[in-house]
């Protein structure tokens, strides 16, 4: 699947996974799962990171760089995982994933207001260009449909421009990262042009681990064991209402 989603990526400074300090590496401008905003790190993601690390004892550093590099240094083995991705055909075999989503989106399919669109599907965008982002999961009714005309773009910001400027006829971004886009700009052709005029689905997002990295399966296993620490302390609940309310 394609996502967005935030990203993380983790190296692993201290040999081994067991213990030690992570290096995580965060998206700088995916609000408000994970985003650099007066030169801090901000964001549900890097958050519950902290926490579920801290959780069974290791340190977090944290470094900003974009996705598709992310997502690069992962599938590449040069780092022993990231943030966020949904698991589907096309990745699933490709990564070691924890089994507790982080949390879910929804996959919104965004238009032009005015166009009299609404309630579209997955279905609906076969025949027509769609905008989407870099590097993001979308789903198998996606990224396996090859009668989905997929116009890149390198960001959410970006993606939703091409809609706004008529480059594509729809645009996949999820619901909150969307709505903190327009709702923030000061560019009327996102600001007050775009809408939310169907959905894809409701993904739960995970982190993902190489499995070519060293290092990769037992940061999976830690994550996952520091995830349920700290759902079962009150802590992930706290940090979700701070979000994502």
């Amino acid at each position: 699947m394609k996502f967005p989603f935030l990203v993380l990526f983790l190296i692993l400074s201290g040999g081994t996974a067991t213990a030690g300090t992570i290096s995580l590496a965060a998206e700088d401008d995916f609000f408000p799962y994970s985003a650099e905003v007066d030169g801090e790190l901000v964001g549900f993601v890097p958050d519950v990171a902290l926490a579920a690390f801290d959780a069974v004892g290791v340190d977090v550093e944290f470094r900003v760089g974009p996705y598709s590099r992310a997502l690069m240094l992962v599938k590449s083995g040069q780092i022993a995982g990231g943030f966020t991705g949904a698991i589907d055909d096309s990745n699933e075999a490709q990564f070691y994933w924890h089994e507790t989503p982080l949390s879910s989106v929804r996959l919104a399919i965004w238009g032009r207001a005015g166009a009299g669109y609404k309630d579209l599907t997955a279905e609906d965008m076969e025949g027509r260009k769609v905008a989407i982002t870099r590097g993001f999961f979308y789903t198998d009714a996606i990224d396996a449909n090859e009668k989905v005309e997929k116009v890149v773009a390198p960001s959410d910001k970006s993606t939703l421009k091409m809609l706004a400027l008529g480059r594509a006829e729809f645009a996949l971004v999820t619901e909150k990262i969307g709505q903190a886009i327009t709702e923030s700009s000061n560019d009327p052709l996102l600001k007050d042009s775009l809408k939310i005029v169907g959905v894809i689905e409701e993904v739960p997002l995970y982190a993902f681990f190489s499995r070519t990295h060293p290092d990769g399966e037992k940061a999976a296993q830690l994550f996952q064991q520091g995830l349920e620490r700290i759902i079962a302390s009150g802590e992930y609940d706290r940090i979700l209402k701070a979000w994502l309310p």
